[in-house]
């Protein structure tokens, strides 16, 4: 699926000719019931609730419901849950350490409750006037009961000044432990908090209990962080994060509007279980002017998909040839073989350009092993394998519970496709682990994004296929919603033109209490923290990603 979201038909009768599935069915419900995937009859819990499959001391026993959709103050858990105390006192931060510019901000980091404290632990060149931390804070792993279970967040700082702005980052996934700098820290010459998202690893709990990786969970995770780190960084702060970072600041805001005074949103879709707007995106992607490079593409799959059995056989050749060798349990060769044809489509306007389609999409006459390549070049082959399903597997489950996903889009391709519709994120969601879609989720963000959201910038790219999910700002106040004509997933303030650009950083600079600039700072997009999702093309993975 997409570096944002995918699923599958859970009803056999759905599967018809394509019995290859029904093993995958049996493989992904494992001891659970599959949920009755009706949209029309969702049912009191928006879906037929999935009994406890062991994950945890009480997974699944409270996975929220479409009417709750995690936004209640509960967090989505049951307020009379039993648990193994934890042992964990929450003790108050003594003022006087914290709020003492006379001592180092490494004493003063140090003396927040629950906080570890490590500089530079790996010795990598800081960009001058920083200094980088790596903390690690103490969480519960459910809000509602802290007394309960707790794990540690993963988080880096760039430490500049006490009073600079504070630029609040977060990729919705992990976090790299290097001195990338977001768009809003280098516009702003700002600290840099960037967090990692609770239940991507090392910041998840064990055992996992899943159905606490709500959104409700993580606004309060980033809640309660913000408000550990607000008596050392006293200026104003922004949040800001790309696609499913985008995502998660806009949830936290929409959870507690006034911790930040503001939030950049790249890329951030708001999406719907299924959701058709995509299909109907893509169907036009680029207008009249780029119908050839569409055209091309739907060739390219085709002439994949007409050639199964030969890319079957390079599927399986690549697999082996990895180090480790890669695996394909969870889905099959098959299922990851048509996904990819699939997927190449979505992730070439999503990452690529226009201008390099002839370059970068081989023709109909091209060998079989330039076709596979040119498919691993555009969405990675090795993300379909066990390990690259594993590394995502928090985002595949909050797609299936809360997040959604796009409709997939493959009627263009007819009979070519052996396994319709199972290109979403059912499918990808970890098997075994209980889910209930909540209906009401995405929903409830974007009324309060239209009827009371306050200083929210979206920046997205005409061409991305994630703007058909895009927000619609309605009356949300000093609030504003940027396109980068021909832009893809990667899109920022920096690439719109001249006059929307100034007014975008000058509104920034509102927002954070500055005075306006002659000449704002110029932004290297190579000096950005690396990509992280699911299908992510190779040439912009980063080698490590510890």
């Amino acid at each position: 699926m997409k570096p944002l979201l995918f699923s599958h038909p859970s009803q056999t009768a759905r599967l018809g000719r394509w019995a290859l599935l029904v093993p995958l069915l049996a493989f992904l419900c494992g001891p659970v019931a599959c949920r009755d995937d009706d949209p029309d009859d969702p049912g009191p819990d928006g879906g037929t609730q999935l009994v406890d499959a062991g994950t945890g001391e009480d997974a699944g026993t409270d996975a929220g419901t479409g009417e709750d959709a995690g936004t209640d103050a509960d967090a989505g858990t049951d307020g009379g849950v039993a648990c193994t105390p934890s042992g964990w006192v929450d003790t108050p931060p003594d003022l006087g350490v914290l709020q003492d510019t006379s001592l180092d901000v490494l004493v003063r980091l140090r003396a927040v409750p629950g906080l570890t404290v490590q500089e530079n632990p790996n010795g990598v060149n800081v960009p001058a006037g920083y200094r980088l931390f790596l903390l690690r804070y103490n969480q519960p792993s459910d809000h509602a009961h802290p007394e309960c279970q707790r794990f540690e967040q993963r988080a880096t700082l760039l430490h500049k000044a006490d009073t600079s702005p504070m630029v609040l980052s977060t990729s919705g996934y992990n976090v790299s432990t290097g001195t990338g700098r977001s768009e809003p820290t280098q516009l702003l010459s700002a600290n840099q908090l960037a967090v990692e998202h609770r239940f991507f690893p090392p910041s998840i709990p064990s055992p996992a209990d899943w159905s606490h990786l709500t959104i409700r969970q993580s606004a309060d995770d980033f809640h309660r962080l913000t408000q550990a780190l607000k008596p050392l960084y006293t200026g104003k702060w922004v949040s800001t994060g790309g696609s499913k970072g985008g995502e998660t600041v806009v949830f936290f805001r929409r959870f507690y509007p006034d911790d930040v005074d503001a939030t950049v949103a790249y890329v951030a879709p708001i999406a719907k279980r299924n959701d058709e707007r995509f299909v109907t995106f893509q169907d036009s992607v680029g207008g009249d002017a780029q119908l050839a490079c569409r055209e091309r593409l739907w060739a390219f799959q085709r002439e994949v998909l007409s050639r199964r059995e030969n890319m079957l056989t390079l599927l399986k050749s690549y697999a082996q040839a990895q180090e480790p060798q890669l695996t394909y349990s969870q889905l099959g060769y098959e299922l990851a073989l048509e996904h990819g044809a699939i997927e190449t489509y979505f992730a070439f306007w999503q990452y690529d350009a226009a201008s390099r389609c002839a370059q970068n999409i081989p023709d109909t006459t091209a060998t079989d092993q330039e076709l596979f390549d040119a498919m691993d070049q555009q969405v990675g082959m090795s993300s379909f394998a066990d390990e690259g399903l594993r590394n995502y597997a928090a985002y595949y489950y909050q797609a299936a519970v809360e997040l959604g996903w796009p409709q997939p889009y493959d009627k263009h391709l007819g009979s070519l496709i052996h396994f319709p519709d199972t290109d979403t994120g059912e499918v990808y969601s970890p098997p075994g682990i209980p889910y209930v879609f909540r209906p009401q989720a995405m929903p409830d963000v974007q009324d309060w994004v239209s009827n009371h959201g306050q200083r929210l910038m979206f920046i997205y790219g005409s061409h991305d296929p994630w703007t058909a999910a895009a927000y619609v700002l309605g009356n949300a106040q000093d609030s504003y919603l940027y396109s980068v004509a021909g832009g893809n997933h990667t899109s920022r303030i920096s690439q719109l033109p001249a006059d929307q650009q100034a007014a975008a950083k000058a509104t920034l600079n509102r927002w954070m209490g500055l005075a306006p600039l002659k000449r704002a700072p110029k932004v290297v997009l190579s000096e950005e923290p690396p990509v992280f999702g699911p299908h992510v093309p190779p040439r912009l993975r980063e080698a490590s990603r510890n």
